[in-house]
C-alpha cells in the first residue's frame, strides 16, 4: 500500500525539519513581503525548500515590481551561478498563468549590483544566471512582472545557489551517505514498494488517479521519505540541487503511457541538468504529441484544410506543399510533416490518403526535430513515405496515375487506382535538405514516357520500370521550380528567371525573366494546365498566363496578401495554391475575364481603364 501525503502536510513537516541543527548552515532567507490567502502564507522559506510545488509570494499591492528575495549564506561562498523558477508552480501550467511571474530581474551580492538586469521569458523553465565572485548575501530584485491571468501576486517557485553539477554532487552526497545506512535502505525499499504498487495500480485502471498522482510527485519532487531528509541534510539555497529526479517514477510514468502524468516529468526537466534533462524533454515531447493523437483532434477540419495531423488537415512546417490537379479536378497533395499524400475533391473536402496510420513521430528531413502527432508515420517501407517533397502526375485514359518523392530520396508510382506498382532510392548522392523551400522535384514528360527526379543540382532520367536512363548536373545550381513541357524541355526557375534544359542536361537559355514577371518577389511556382499551357505564380500573388513558352498572355493578382513557398495548379482556369497549410482556390479565368470585361465598359463610356 502507498500513501501519498497531503500538501499542506508536506510543507507543515518541512517546516519543522527547518528547526533541525543542520538546516541552520544558511543565516536566513527573507523577501520583501509576504502573501496570504486561503491557503495560508506564501513566506519566503517556500521559495528555498527544494520544492517546485510551493513558493513565495510577494503581499504588496501590484503585480510584485520592486520585491525581492534574498538568501544569507552564513558565509562568504564562491558564486557560480544562481537559479530561480519563476511563477506559482503548483498545478503546473495552469496555476503558472493565473498568477503573476517575474519579467526583469536584477542580482545583487553583499548589498551591490551584479551586471545588468536580465529580461526572461514568460515560460515554465528553470532561469540560471551566472556568476563568478564570492559573496555571503545574495538577492534577486524583480524590476518588471507579467501579470497573471487571473490573480496579481507575483509567485516564485524556488530558488537555487549554485544549481550545477559540482554543487549537486555535493549535495547528493550528503543525502546518499543517510541512503547508505540501515535507515536509509530501509526507506528506499518502502518506496520502491509504493512507487510498485502506485505503478500496478493505475495499469489496471487508468482512470484512476491516486497511483499516477503518487509517480508524478515522486518523479518530479523526489520520494516524501527523500524530500524530508533533504531538509534537515541539505541548507536552503542547495535543496533543489539535492532533489534529483526519480528515475523509477519517470521509467513508470513513461511505461504507463498516460499524457495525463506529464506534470511530474515537467517538474523532473525543470530540475534536471545535461543530457538527463534532454532525455526527460523528449520524454515530455513524446507525451504532447502522444497525446494530441490519442484524442483524435479535430472533428470538422474546415474545407481546403487547415494546420494539423487530422484528416482534411496539412502541414508542412515551414516547407512547400506541392499540388496538382487530376484530369477529375481532383487535388493531390504532398503533405509533408504528416508523411502523406492526401487527395481533396473539387469541394476541398480529403476523401483518399495514402502512407502509414497516424502516429507519434520525430523524423525530419533525414534528422530529427521535436515528437509530434503525425497524420502519417514516417516509414521507408512499400505505400509509407518519409517527407513527401513534390509528386507528379501520369495522365492515363482511366485516370491519372502519380509519382511520389520523399525527403529520403525514395520514388513510388502508384497506379490510377492508387496502388502502389513500384519503388526504387534515387541514384543520387546528395539528400533533401529542410528549410531551404524545396530541393526535391518531380517532372514527368508523357511523349517520352520519362521521370526525372532533382536533388539540389542532380538530376536522373529514369523510365517507368526504374531505368536509370541518363544523369547531368544543373549549371545553374538548385532550382526553385521545375515543370515538364509539352515540348519535352525541362522549365526550371531559378530565382527571377525560368530557364529550359533538356534531358541529357543540354541548356537552351532563359525564356522567362523580370522583364516579364517584374520585380520584388522572391519565389515562383511554374506549373502547365490540362491544355498544356504554362502558368506561373510569385509570392507576391501575382499570376501569368502564357500562350506558349515565353509568350504572356495575360497576368492578374489572384492573391491579396504574400505567399509563402508558392505552390499551385490550374485546372480549367481554377487555381489551387498552398499556403500556410491551407489550400486556396482561385477563380483566375473569371477573375481575367472581370477585367477584359470591365475594360471594354471603361472604353464604351469614355473613362479610364479601371
Amino acid at each position: 500500500m502507498f500513501v501519498t501525503p497531503s500538501r499542506a502536510a508536506l510543507v507543515a513537516s518541512l517546516a519543522a525539519a527547518a528547526l533541525l541543527p543542520h538546516a541552520a548552515l544558511a543565516a536566513g532567507v527573507t523577501g520583501s513581503s509576504t502573501m496570504q490567502d486561503a491557503a495560508g502564507k506564501h513566506v519566503a522559506d517556500l521559495a528555498f525548500d527544494g520544492l517546485l510545488g510551493t513558493g513565495w509570494a510577494e503581499g504588496e499591492l501590484g503585480a510584485g515590481v520592486g520585491s525581492w528575495l534574498e538568501i544569507d549564506l552564513g558565509a562568504a561562498t564562491a558564486l557560480e551561478s544562481v537559479s530561480f523558477w519563476p511563477g506559482n508552480l503548483e498545478k503546473g501550467e495552469r496555476t503558472f498563468r493565473e498568477y503573476g511571474r517575474p519579467k526583469v530581474v536584477q542580482l545583487w551580492v553583499d548589498g551591490a549590483k551584479v551586471g545588468d538586469s536580465v529580461r526572461i521569458q514568460s515560460e515554465m523553465k528553470r532561469v540560471d544566471l551566472p556568476l563568478s565572485q564570492s559573496g555571503r548575501k545574495v538577492r534577486i530584485e524583480f524590476l518588471e512582472a507579467f501579470e497573471g491571468g487571473v490573480y496579481s501576486d507575483m509567485f516564485v517557485a524556488e530558488v537555487a545557489v549554485n544549481f550545477t553539477e559540482g554543487e549537486r554532487t555535493r549535495s547528493v552526497a550528503k543525502v546518499e551517505a543517510w541512503r547508505a545506512s540501515k535507515e536509509g535502505v530501509a526507506a528506499q525499499k518502502r518506496y520502491e514498494d509504493q512507487a510498485l504498487a502506485a505503478y500496478e495500480l493505475h495499469k489496471a485502471d487508468p482512470y484512476e488517479k491516486e497511483g499516477l498522482a503518487f509517480l508524478m510527485e515522486a518523479a518530479g519532487e523526489g520520494p516524501e521519505y527523500l524530500r524530508r531528509r533533504v531538509a534537515s541534510l541539505v541548507p536552503a539555497g542547495s535543496r533543489a540541487a539535492a532533489l534529483v529526479p526519480d528515475e523509477m517514477a519517470m521509467s513508470a510514468i513513461r511505461k504507463l503511457k498516460d499524457p495525463t502524468g506529464i506534470p511530474g516529468l515537467e517538474y523532473a526537466a525543470m530540475r534536471a541538468l545535461g543530457a538527463q534533462q534532454a532525455e526527460i524533454v523528449d520524454a515530455i515531447e513524446y507525451f504532447r504529441a502522444w497525446r494530441d493523437l490519442q484524442g483524435g483532434g479535430r472533428r470538422n477540419i474546415p474545407a481546403w484544410g487547415q494546420t494539423g495531423f487530422e484528416v482534411g488537415a496539412l502541414r508542412s512546417e515551414g516547407e512547400p506543399l506541392p499540388i496538382e490537379i487530376d484530369q477529375f479536378g481532383n487535388a493531390l497533395i504532398a503533405d509533408t510533416a504528416n508523411n502523406r499524400v492526401q487527395r481533396f475533391t473539387t469541394g476541398g473536402v480529403s476523401d483518399k490518403q495514402w502512407g502509414a496510420p497516424p502516429d507519434v513521430s520525430e523524423y525530419w528531413f533525414g534528422g530529427r526535430r521535436p515528437w509530434y502527432a503525425a497524420g502519417g508515420m514516417a516509414k521507408d517501407e512499400a505505400g509509407a513515405f518519409m517527407n513527401p517533397v513534390d509528386l507528379e502526375l501520369i495522365p492515363g485514359k482511366e485516370g491519372d496515375a502519380f509519382i511520389v518523392l520523399d525527403a529520403a530520396g525514395r520514388l513510388q508510382i502508384f497506379d490510377a487506382e492508387g496502388n502502389g506498382e513500384i519503388g526504387w532510392t534515387l541514384a543520387i548522392d546528395d539528400q533533401v535538405q529542410a528549410k531551404v523551400g524545396g530541393e526535391g522535384y518531380l517532372a514527368y514528360l508523357p511523349k517520352k514516357d520519362f521521370i526525372v527526379a532533382i536533388i539540389g543540382n542532380d538530376a536522373v532520367v529514369y523510365g517507368r520500370d526504374s531505368e536509370k536512363l541518363s544523369e547531368f548536373v544543373i549549371k545553374d545550381g538548385t532550382p526553385n521550380a521545375v515543370a515538364a513541357g509539352t515540348d519535352n524541355k525541362l522549365y526550371m526557375a531559378f530565382g527571377d528567371e525560368v530557364i529550359t534544359y533538356n534531358t541529357d542536361g543540354f541548356r537552351y537559355g532563359t525564356v522567362i525573366d523580370e522583364k516579364i514577371l517584374g520585380e520584388g518577389f522572391e519565389d515562383l511556382d511554374i506549373t502547365l494546365d490540362e491544355k498544356g499551357e504554362m502558368w506561373v505564380l510569385i509570392d507576391t500573388g501575382w499570376v501569368f498566363k502564357f500562350k506558349k513558352s515565353g509568350k504572356l498572355d495575360w497576368k492578374l493578382r489572384a492573391v491579396d496578401h504574400e505567399l509563402i513557398h508558392p505552390r499551385f495548379a490550374v485546372f480549367q482556369g481554377n487555381l489551387l495554391i498552398t499556403d500556410r497549410d491551407t489550400i486556396l482556390p482561385v477563380d483566375a479565368l473569371q477573375m481575367h475575364l472581370d477585367e477584359v470585361q470591365a475594360l471594354e465598359d471603361a472604353k464604351k463610356e469614355g473613362k479610364a481603364a479601371p
